[in-house]
């Protein structure tokens, strides 16, 4: 790449490829330049004469996502394309590399370990953000990776360049705490927790401050924002100090954020609420959370009959009574005898606690069942679940619980909060965040965070009446 390296890259590069090292992790913050280092080894390894070029060998680039590895494809290909000789492909599926001459290929490889065993006569892999793979944390493609280092006079090394953040342990994790050892070789450059805010340590975890003033005038902003807000600086620790901090950064709601929705006066019924629904199927439960204009808030769920509330508490390790009390409660309804609950009993328990809603705003999934409930009973908004309407709903909720006007009703504030304590929050690389349950299997309770959610969005986007301003003439 024409860009000279930083000091820091120049070292890792340097006992990265030293002889008998055949793995090396570089950890370092977001923002510092992993994916276009990424694209400086690859670019090397398909340029003839280089020391990484192997003539006819195929180069492997594994990244979380196909838009993941267009990035660093694109850093590639703007270097190679303008001196000849290569062939370029890029669909929504695919994207390769090679050099036509030497017959050398690059080649992206999913983070999908199922379907990665099988790797032979690849020199050099390059792994980007490996701490963002999906499937079982990255732990079957990283299995794939060693198995194919371990076969007998392998050529192979493997170089993973990433931050530790959004994983919070695994194998991502061990390779990097573990440090250099043997044939391995790890460079990570971490924060203090004790000077997280000071601009001194922030500049030495992000060496391109030094060449960027737009990054320097982005951390500040993000500093100044986590020095008041405790999940934004979870998430600077994350991912600008290179310090996992996901407590309360995965949490929907954290214990300050509750208090403050407790501790308000919860004003009466006025109107019509906005409904939140999330329907589920199988062990999931289906919920119903109403949310007025002036944050008043009540919430209702319906549970399978089958199994039994015992034994549901059991599944969930919840401790015993937990469900039968909001049972006694009214707060929780059975569906007698099935174990999926029918979308109708869930509408019933809708119009017989608070009336025809403003709006019902609710996933597609089990949409055709919901409306053959509802009859045209109300206004239905069908919701699809793209990141970036979770993130406005999620701060949206956020922004009613620390300043007001959201204010949960006494009877349903366990059922919410049964429902909170099993709601943790994911984000993308880009930023954006939506809800996961905590735990598999369905055995988290996280219906009504999620019916709770959909409605504060909803009220958010709902449009502010027009402000009438009077002449003050007279007639």
């Amino acid at each position: 790449m024409k860009e000279p390296l930083r000091t820091f890259q120049k070292q890792f590069v340097r006992r990265a490829l030293a002889p008998g090292v055949d793995v090396a992790a570089l950890s370092i913050p977001r923002g510092n330049g992993k994916s276009w280092l990424a694209a400086h080894l690859l670019e090397r390894c398909l340029t003839p004469g280089d020391e990484l070029h192997v003539a006819g060998s195929e180069y492997l680039l594994c990244t979380a996502s196909i838009e993941q590895a267009r990035l660093v494809y694109r850093f590639i290909r703007t270097e190679l394309e303008p001196t000849g000789g290569y062939s370029f492909i890029d669909s929504t599926t695919r994207i390769s590399i090679t050099h036509r001459a030497s017959n050398t290929r690059l080649r992206v490889l999913s983070s999908n370990g199922r379907t990665a065993f099988g790797i032979v006569g690849c020199p050099l892999l390059v792994a980007d953000e490996p701490g963002s793979w999906e499937v079982v944390g990255g732990t079957l493609m990283y299995d794939a990776i060693t198995t194919a280092l371990g076969k007998p006079n392998s050529p192979m090394r493997t170089v993973f360049i990433g931050t530790l953040a959004p994983s919070m342990s695994g194998w991502w994790h061990d390779l990097v705490n573990d440090g250099s050892v043997d044939t391995t070789y790890v460079q990570a450059l971490q924060g203090k927790v004790e000077a997280w805010d000071t601009w001194a340590e922030i500049r030495r975890c992000n060496p391109l401050t030094a060449i960027s003033p737009d990054f320097r005038k982005r951390l500040l902003v993000e500093r100044d924002a986590a020095r008041v807000d405790s999940r934004l600086k979870a998430r600077f620790l994350s991912y600008r100090l290179n310090r996992p901090s996901g407590d309360e950064s995965e949490v929907l709601l954290t214990v300050g954020d509750w208090e403050s929705v407790t501790a308000r006066e919860v004003p009466e019924r006025e109107g019509r609420p906005i409904v939140g629904v999330d329907l589920g199927g199988g062990r999931a439960w289906s919920a119903a959370v109403a949310l007025w204009s002036n944050g008043r808030v009540e919430a209702r769920a319906v549970a399978p009959g089958l199994p039994d509330l015992d034994e549901q508490e059991r599944r969930d390790r919840v401790p015993p009574g937990t469900y039968s009390k909001l049972y006694n409660m009214g707060q929780l309804e059975i569906a007698e005898g099935l174990k999926v609950q029918p979308p109708a009993v869930l509408w019933e328990m809708i119009m017989e606690a608070w009336g025809k809603p403003l709006m019902v705003v609710l996933d597609r999934f089990r949409l055709a069942e919901f409306e053959d409930a509802v009859k045209r009973g109300a206004r239905l908004e069908p919701r699809v679940s793209r990141w970036s309407e979770s993130s406005f709903d999620i701060r949206a909720l956020r922004q009613m619980a620390l300043d007001g006007p959201l204010a949960v009703d006494e009877d349903s504030r366990a059922l919410l909060a049964t429902s909170l304590s099993g709601s943790m929050v994911k984000s993308d690389d880009a930023g954006n965040t939506r809800l996961v349950k905590k735990g598999n299997n369905n055995t988290s309770r996280d219906d009504v965070a999620q019916a709770l959610t959909l409605a504060a969005g909803a009220l958010a986007r709902k449009p502010k009446p027009a402000v009438v301003r009077s002449l003050g003439l007279a007639g």
